[in-house]
């Protein structure tokens, strides 16, 4: 289906009302964590109404338990967890999803729920019936495309055709039913809808909390990888505001399906099991009326190559959108997939043996599977900076300059390092701490805040020519700035104390050059988002100048780079090297200043970040600041 505006739509505008979902669940992993109706944080004393051993949902209040449990013993769920503890990961997730789905569709009326409409559905001619439907509850279920050998790895089909056939039947087998004389199509079906419908619940951190399936308002809307809109989420009690849907199907379907599949599903549904997380759509580009609504089904942040796998894969089609059909290759995928900087002309076959390198995968694999961050930051360092890598580089005491990097900064899988990087070297710094390394401590910290710093740059280099990642280059700015400032209260010592930095302090800090106290006061977007942008990063890139050899200091791939914010210099690669001697004496000049630089760079990353939220999250530039401040002074 397609779904279009009704109407004029400007940036940082919401299109739907808040949309409860048709069924959702947590993942394994935050049913201990989270409410399994609202998926608010759970009270220190939260309510369980199942006293069994199995894993089973917790909830934060009375009305969510009333709300909630009947459902999970009904649906079949509490079975599945109690009786196949293989069930019990967060790899269970689609299944619980799709038994609560299934449930709900075979107690609504026949006539608004499966199309081509069937009349033998629970009963043993279930197969027969069942095998050409096209849709459920007006959502496309898919099964034709999931099922059919398609252009896929061979081995990702059979996996993917394997989970299908075997989740089907563990899901009829906790409905109670005799999969020998009744089958399980209805459950392939439904599994076949969620595996292609359900989209991921995130906090606004970015943390996955659950998997969620959404009416025909969502789900119709189609995929581009140069979308005009995003979607958040909202959990908690149920937001009582009304607001108009503001979008529209591109064409009517069969009365049967569209009359009530539309909002007469919704009040079917919604009013039995209205729980679940909230979700708005909003849009992040001007959308004329008419014009085809898009949200992204993939990270943006990958080649076009790996965007169009994915999007095979999980959901059967090839993406032919502006991007993807752009010719020359837009800027942004140019630059996921750029040349290293010293050898522009390289080869595809070079560049390919770079991708084949099994150095990054080992880096990551020793990080999130052994906990080794130490290794983790050695191999990644090394792989940034040289092509012929060996373990003996890793014991070299050399500090001398790369001479040349592996990968262009701006590569899709330089991205990914920075991202492993800043997050390993927080761990390691944080473990130091508790044996009081100060000064060890202070080096991994360090480390930590620039690859932040310059993970945030380069996706603001990517987001100025796509609109389309404002989420990524909003919560990579506000990481930053969380880095930086928490840098700049515990590592930077007097007298052996933690700096301490008052809230009000912070926010009556002013900035001469970009006015960043008046870029606060807007509660909307306004038409002079542009120009507060680019002071913004101006200002940003101005002190990053100040303090990046204080950043860099401890890592021969981060002195390479000579600002990690305005990436001119990539534009004369000959002129990107730094006196490893000038850097030294850099920090020591600038030791009495770094503090308060610090401190005004953290600040600025803040609020940068807080204005690109207000388009892609709502709520105004002003609220989404004090939100980040209040959490780093909370930590």
């Amino acid at each position: 289906m397609e779904m279009k505006a009704i109407q004029d739509i400007g940036i940082g505008e919401d299109l739907t009302p808040p949309l409860r979902p048709l069924a959702a669940v947590l993942h394994h992993s935050a049913l201990t964590s989270h409410c399994s109706a609202c998926f608010s944080t759970l009270p220190r004393h939260p309510f369980s109404p199942f006293a069994d051993n199995a894993p089973t949902p917790l909830y934060c209040s009375l009305s969510c338990s009333a709300a909630d449990s009947a459902l999970h013993s009904s649906s079949g769920e509490h079975h599945l967890l109690s009786n196949s503890p293989h069930s019990s990961s967060d790899s269970s997730s689609d299944l619980r999803l799709s038994l609560r789905l299934a449930h709900i569709f075979q107690n609504l009326p026949q006539d608004c729920t499966f199309t081509p409409q069937s009349s033998f559905v629970g009963t043993k001619n279930e197969s027969q019936s069942l095998c050409c439907l096209e849709r459920i509850a007006g959502l496309m279920t898919n099964r034709e495309n999931l099922v059919k050998k398609t252009q896929i790895d061979d081995h990702d089909y059979d996996e993917s055709l394997k989970r299908i056939r075997e989740g089907a039947e563990m899901m009829a087998m906790a409905r109670g039913k005799d999969v020998n004389s009744e089958g399980f199509a209805l459950e392939e079906m439904v599994l076949c809808l969620v595996m292609t419908n359900a989209v991921e619940v995130q906090e606004k951190s970015g943390c996955c909390l659950g998997i969620a399936v959404y009416d025909a308002a969502f789900s119709w809307i189609n995929h581009s990888c140069s979308p005009n809109s995003c979607y958040r989420f909202s959990v908690g009690p149920a937001n009582v505001e009304r607001l108009p849907l503001r979008i529209a199907p591109a064409t009517s379907i069969d009365v049967s399906c569209s009359g009530r599949n539309g909002d007469g599903l919704r009040y079917h549904v919604q009013d039995r099991y209205g729980y679940g997380p909230t979700l708005v759509v909003r849009s992040v580009k001007s959308i004329c009326k008419g014009e085809e609504v898009t949200i992204a089904y993939t990270d943006l942040l990958q080649p076009k190559e790996m965007r169009q796998a994915e999007l095979l894969f999980k959901h059967r089609f090839s993406c032919s959108c502006k991007r993807c059909g752009a010719w020359p290759t837009s800027y942004a995928d140019y630059a996921l997939q750029a040349r290293p900087t010293d050898n522009p002309e390289s080869s595809d076959d070079e560049i390919e043996k770079v991708m084949q390198n099994s150095v990054f995968e080992d880096a990551i694999t020793d990080y999130l599977s052994f906990g080794d961050t130490k290794l983790c930051c050695q191999k990644l360092e090394v792989f940034l900076c040289d092509y012929d890598y060996s373990y003996k580089s890793l014991e070299s005491k050399e500090t001398k300059l790369p001479q040349k990097v592996k990968l262009h900064p701006f590569h899709h899988i330089s991205l990914q390092a920075y991202t492993a990087l800043a997050s390993a070297y927080k761990v390691q710094a944080s473990d130091l701490l508790a044996l009081s390394c100060q000064l060890e401590a202070l080096k991994m910290d360090k480390m930590s805040s620039a690859y932040s710093l310059l993970h945030a740059g380069v996706v603001n280099h990517l987001y100025m020519s796509e609109p389309a990642i404002v989420t990524a280059a909003a919560n990579f700015w506000i990481n930053a700035g969380e880095s930086l400032l928490n840098l700049a209260r515990r590592s930077l010592k007097d007298d052996g104390e933690p700096f301490q930095i008052e809230l009000s302090t912070l926010l009556t800090l002013e900035c001469d050059d970009c006015c960043l106290v008046d870029s606060l006061e807007a509660n909307t977007v306004r038409p002079e988002l542009e120009e507060m942008k680019s002071r913004l990063c101006n200002c940003i890139a101005n002190i990053a100048s100040k303090v990046w050899s204080f950043l860099s200091s401890e890592s021969n791939f981060l002195k390479f780079i000579q600002n990690p914010v305005d990436l001119r210099w990539l534009e004369s690669p000959a002129d990107s090297e730094v006196s490893d001697t000038d850097s030294r004496l850099r920090v020591e000049i600038c030791s009495n200043e770094v503090k308060m630089n610090l401190i005004l760079l953290s600040i600025h990353c803040l609020r940068y970040g807080a204005m690109l939220l207000s388009i892609c999250y709502g709520f105004s530039v002003e609220t989404n600041y004090l939100r980040a401040l209040d959490d780093i002074m909370k930590a």
